[in-house]
């Protein structure tokens, strides 16, 4: 990739990184929604023994109820605040995606490691294949944070938020289904095929970074 790509890219994430620093409301706000989900179920599931396929339900309905308030922003916030043309002027509009696809990836990985944690511990499921728990997991974080896409396609339009959960809400179902399947048989289900949740996780991440940037682009032009 060309030098100047790569500073493009890295001004994008930069100002992504910077801005959540000084607010920390994306991370912050993932972060409680992950931790009081995570309490609620164990509250609710604390006398009562929860099978691989309720748990891996409960730990992908957590996750992207957790993501999705975050996720789409990215994008959206920079019509609301008039910074869009700026970065028009600025950088490339395949620049502008990977950088803050980065960043929502980057966000969703830190999320979706803790939220990990705090499940197992707390919940207290029994994972028999770690590595396919491990696989799906970080698939699915990496897949989820391709949900940018949402908010670049949406950003243009005057009702922008309501369209962002329209387009967010049909790729959501297909990870959650993806990942529960994974999910459960890495708990102990015995799913025929369940172990290429995961794989199907990370094509389906491969193929969203590929398509996203081209898409966008066809819509900055526009």
């Amino acid at each position: 990739m060309p030098s100047s790509w790569n500073r493009e890219i890295r001004a994008v994430f930069q100002k992504e990184w910077q801005s959540e620093s000084r607010s920390m409301s994306g991370i912050t706000t993932t972060a409680l929604l992950c931790l009081v989900s995570v309490v609620i179920v164990n509250n609710i599931t604390w006398t009562t023994s929860i099978n691989p396929m309720v748990g891996a339900g409960l730990f992908w309905m957590i996750l992207v109820f957790s993501a999705s308030v975050s996720l789409t922003r990215t994008f959206l916030q920079e019509e609301d605040n008039h910074t869009a043309d700026f970065w028009r002027l600025m950088a490339r509009p395949e620049a502008v995606y990977w950088g803050k696809a980065l960043f929502n990836i980057l966000q969703m990985i830190v999320a979706t490691v803790l939220m990990s944690i705090a499940f197992v511990i707390m919940v207290k499921v029994k994972i028999e294949n770690p590595v396919l728990f491990m696989t799906t997991a970080l698939g699915g974080a990496v897949s989820i944070g391709t949900v940018t896409l949402a908010g670049a396609i949406a950003a243009p339009a005057s009702n922008r938020y309501a369209l962002a959960a329209a387009i967010s809400v049909p790729i959501l179902i297909f990870l959650v289904n993806l990942g529960i399947t994974g999910t459960a048989t890495a708990l102990g289900e015995g799913l025929r095929g369940g172990e290429r949740g995961g794989i199907a996780m990370i094509a389906y991440s491969i193929a969203a970074c590929s398509i996203g940037p081209v898409v966008y682009s066809k819509i900055w032009k526009g």
